[in-house]
């Protein structure tokens, strides 16, 4: 039986690994590990053998008070799709922009809608962000927390809650760059508004020079000059070893900013164990 009382459960979601942490009441006591599955890596990742692995997790010991307990589910960015949504002229209400979201998500992924779930922070007058969940996979996380009694309290991609965490360091003009194991997501801002968003799934653990290539295919697709406002203009942040230490990537003033609550140097921890304390308290 866990050896404290506790306040939620934390699950990370990786492309090769699940693991369920328990996040004690009292400040001062450790995280506990309760439950790790290792799973094979796919290019792209399988939902198939996600689902499978949570169906297959289950705590090693009897959780105290287990009822009930709020279970806070972060995914890598690589297992949903996250892009930029402008809303139309004149949007009126939460079906409009729905819909928006729905008929962006077919022009950038070829495909329904439907067999997703797209959640948003909804904006009728500025661009926004809208996340997309595998109906499979969200199921299979309702199914893991009704057998163990707990309480599915929300689940999404890191890019979430890396955002909450940094939003007012986040700069006005260039990007966010998180970084998490093999996945990256650059977000790009422009004179204070969502320009553009990507997540790529990276072949190997990228050097100075790659990310600096990146960078600059990034800059031609959102046609964004040389000139850059003057200040901060790329933000790196996650659990990845290969985030920059460097003042300036591709030219561009640089700084990478740990996640606020992190322990010890990034990629000390797996990525699912990152992935789930991400979830924990700001």
């Amino acid at each position: 039986m866990s050896r404290f009382r506790v306040e939620r459960l934390l699950l990370g979601c990786a492309v090769d690994r699940v693991v369920l942490l328990a996040l004690p009441v009292a400040a001062k006591s450790a995280v506990e590990t309760l439950a790790a599955l290792d799973f094979d890596p796919a290019q792209p990742p399988s939902l198939a053998t996600l689902c499978g692995a949570l169906s297959a997790l289950a705590p090693a010991q009897p959780i105290a008070h287990a009822a009930r307990l709020p279970l806070v589910v972060t995914l890598d960015d690589s297992l949903a799709r996250s892009f930029v949504v402008m809303p139309p002229r004149g949007a009126r209400g939460l079906r409009e922009l729905r819909a928006s979201a729905a008929a962006r998500f077919a022009a950038l992924y070829g495909e329904s809608a439907e067999p997703w779930l797209l959640a948003a922070d909804w904006q009728a007058a500025a661009p926004f962000v809208s996340c997309a969940l595998p109906r499979e996979l969200y199921q299979a996380l309702a199914g893991l927390a009704l057998a163990q009694g707990w309480r599915l309290d929300s689940v999404a991609p890191v890019l979430v809650r890396v955002w909450n965490r940094v939003c007012p360091a986040i700069p006005a003009d260039g990007w966010l760059g998180i970084g998490f194991a093999r996945t990256l997501t650059l977000v790009h801002h422009q004179q204070g508004e969502l320009a553009g968003l990507r997540t790529l799934r990276l072949p190997a653990a990228p050097d100075l020079a790659e990310l600096e290539t990146l960078l600059e295919q990034e800059r031609l697709r959102n046609a964004v000059g040389v000139g850059m406002p003057p200040g901060p203009s790329l933000l790196w942040t996650g659990g990845a070893k290969w985030l920059p230490a460097a003042a300036t990537v591709a030219g561009i003033a640089s700084r990478t900013l740990p996640l606020p609550g992190s322990k010890g140097s990034p990629g000390e921890q797996p990525a699912a164990e990152q992935l789930a304390l991400a979830g924990g308290p700001r």
